[in-house]
């Protein structure tokens, strides 16, 4: 399983969303889905000015097409905000105990363990949101199943067509928690390893970088001083 299971989310959507269709997904949107499907953010948002500062940043910030993959993105970033807080503490972690491991020479054997642990429990949270909204997404094509039935303007013929559709929907959302459930185990330590990995990439490439501008910056302080030497050396002696 790759890191794109981070991502992995689809959400009931409400009948008010589904209307919008002409619309961009915004701020509104947003707020909309916490109070409806994270409710325990907002509270959090209510207590700690922090907090509250990231969510509406997520939520100005968010501007997307109103389609059924940016309507399940948007609620997957809803649904998992607080497991991407959690991510991102986590790398921060990493990145602190490298700096001081850089800084003391000291050596952090329980770094790398108390990482680790800390993704893998985040990914499994994640894997449990995913599972709980496809479940979510059979019972909207149920509930719209039950709309065309009760239908007053489609024909039979039509609505025969429509149902067959979702059915179709139901047996692919089914098949995709089949799959998912199946050595889901491994599949969470795979995506938590391969997540780590480029936690520990990132960092070996942001001290190269810092290595590399230190020796520019010392490289061009040694050519200014032999600049300035030979500069000296040319002055006239006094008489």
């Amino acid at each position: 399983m790759k890191r794109s299971l981070l991502f992995l989310a689809a959400l009931a959507v409400s009948s008010a969303l589904c209307a919008q269709e002409n619309q961009n997904l915004g701020r509104e949107d947003v707020l909309a889905a916490f109070k409806e499907y994270n409710p325990a953010a907002l509270e959090k948002a209510a207590a700690n000015p922090a907090y509250n500062e990231l969510l509406n940043k997520v939520a100005n910030a968010y501007s997307a097409p109103r389609t059924e993959e940016r309507l399940n993105e948007m609620l997957a970033l809803v649904l998992n905000f607080d497991n991407s807080i959690r991510l991102q503490a986590a790398r921060e972690e990493y990145f602190d105990g490298r700096t001081l491991q850089e800084v003391t020479g000291e050596e952090l054997a329980a770094l790398d363990s108390r990482v680790s642990e800390q993704i893998v429990t985040v990914v499994e949270a994640v894997f449990d949101n995913t599972l709980e909204i496809k479940e979510l997404q059979i019972d909207r094509y149920k509930k719209q199943i039950k709309i065309i039935k009760k239908d007053k303007v489609l024909s039979q013929e039509q609505k025969k067509e429509l149902v067959k559709q979702l059915n179709e929907q139901i047996k692919a959302v089914k098949a995709e928690i089949k799959t998912l459930k199946k050595n889901s185990k491994q599949k969470i330590k795979d995506t938590a390893k391969v997540y780590f990995a480029e936690i520990r990439s990132d960092f070996d490439k942001q001290q190269a970088a810092q290595l590399h501008k230190a020796q520019k910056q010392q490289l061009q302080a040694e050519q200014s001083a032999a600049q300035d030497v030979k500069a000296n050396n040319k002055k006239p002696v006094a008489k």
